[in-house]
């Protein structure tokens, strides 16, 4: 066996083979890790802003919620801004689902802003609805 070992008496794997299967098998739990991005890679997490609005839409789905609210701006227009956090599952562990925030519903958020300039995006910290008091934050519970 000059170029290969033995696994067992009928199985002989080529070393070069092998080498090029653990390189690849490694890709495999690499690649989805390296997918999921950080946070600081998109939203500034050294700055807190807070944006109040009128939900449009809350996109209940993987890989993170998101909510689509219409805010006037400072000039008096109207801007549709994404408010992104966790994921569904946690929602739900959380004992919520798609129907807790709902269109029309008036929502303030504190997040942190997006890097990209006038992207008008927010990673959430905190939600609360004022007409009945809700709230929900975008921490981790530990």
């Amino acid at each position: 066996m000059a170029n290969g070992f033995s696994l067992c008496k009928d199985l002989t794997v080529n070393t070069r083979n092998g080498r090029i299967a653990i390189v690849l098998g490694s890709l495999l739990v690499i690649v989805p890790a390296h997918a999921h991005h950080s946070w600081a890679g998109i939203y500034n997490t050294e700055k807190s802003i807070i944006v109040e609005g009128v939900v449009a839409e809350f996109l209940f789905r993987s890989p993170h919620l998101a909510l689509l609210i219409d805010v006037d701006s400072e000039a008096g227009e109207a801007e549709q801004w994404t408010v992104e956090w966790g994921s569904p599952r946690r929602m739900r562990e959380a004992g919520y689902d798609e129907a807790v925030l709902q269109p029309g519903d008036e929502v303030v958020v504190t997040g942190q802003p997006a890097w990209t300039p006038g992207r008008k995006s927010v990673r959430m910290r905190s939600l609360m609805r004022p007409v009945d008091g809700f709230s929900l934050t975008g921490r981790r519970r530990r």
